[in-house]
């Protein structure tokens, strides 16, 4: 198994807890606080830690979803590794400069070390699994 296949699975396993822990309006899960300018139900701090609304928590569950999806073929887990790390990235600088995103995604405060961090796992789990070409003409 890649190193790709690894992180597609651990992380989609984690993601999708980490969505579904978003839905369960209980202290200390998530911890009612008002987050200025961001709408709908269900804002708080999840584990007292990470800002998170209704609609950051359907994305978690969306990422946690496709990653279990992907984890058994080397190629689609290597395109999630790197998906991921490209979106976790973007994630990071955009908390940086709209914490609140609109309205709709609260990134800031810690999600903001945590979406480096995962860029970072993501793009490692990415350039340290070969290609298909690569390992094809290894095996070959």
């Amino acid at each position: 198994m890649l190193l790709a296949q690894r992180f597609a699975q651990v992380f989609g396993v984690i993601y999708l807890l980490i969505g579904i822990l978003g839905f369960i309006p209980v202290p200390p899960i998530l911890v009612p606080v008002d987050i200025v300018f961001v709408i709908g139900p269900l804002n708080g701090l999840l584990l007292g830690l990470f800002p998170v609304n209704w609609l950051h928590s359907i994305t978690h569950v969306a990422i946690g979803v496709a990653g279990l999806a992907s984890y058994r073929s080397p190629a689609r887990a290597r395109s999630y590794a790197l998906a991921i790390g490209v979106l976790y990235a973007v994630l990071a600088v955009v908390g940086l400069l709209l914490p609140n995103f609109f309205g709709l995604l609260p990134l800031g405060g810690l999600d903001i070390t945590l979406h480096a961090l995962t860029a970072i796992l993501a793009f490692g789990a990415y350039f340290a699994s070969p290609g298909v070409t690569a390992r094809r003409t290894a095996t070959s």
